[in-house]
Formats: C-alpha cells, structure tokens, sequence
C-alpha cells in the first residue's frame, strides 16, 4: 500500500507535471494556449496515473515504468530548452 501511495501521489505528480511541461514546449501554438494544454493535460494524467497506481498488480513494475517515463519526460523538456 505504500508503494502504491508512492506511486501516486509525488511520482504521479511529477509525471503530471513533466508531461504538462514537455507538451507546453513541443505544441506549436502560442505561449499560452500551449501552456493551458499542458496545464489540463497535467491534470488529467495525474488521476489517471492516481488510478493506474491502484488497478495495477505489480506495484513495481508500476514504480520502475514510472520513474523512467519522469527521466524521460525531464530528459525532453531540457533539450526544448526548459531549466528547472
């Protein structure tokens, strides 16, 4: 239960977040409008990932997907130019 709570809660918020950046810096649309769909897309994907975290039976398989998908979501939004 406490790797599921791992999992969701501050890897499913970096994630979230990750994928809200990433997608803020790769959509071709104003600075603005790509900003705002990455900020719902952040949104949505972390209670999907909320929900993942609990419907899964391997917990760590879930934890190691996870973490890589935050390496490579921080890995794409460096190399568009964001500094954390």
């Amino acid at each position: 239960m406490a790797l599921r709570l791992f999992v969701a809660l501050p890897l499913g918020y970096a994630l979230s977040a990750l994928g809200g950046v990433c997608l803020a810096f790769w959509l071709p649309l104003s600075k603005a409008d790509a900003a705002m769909a990455g900020i719902l897309l952040g949104l949505i994907l972390w209670l999907v990932i909320f929900m993942a975290s609990f419907a899964f039976m391997n917990t760590r398989r879930l934890a190691g997907v996870t973490i890589v998908l935050v390496f490579c979501l921080t890995a794409l939004a460096v190399a568009k130019g964001w500094r954390p």
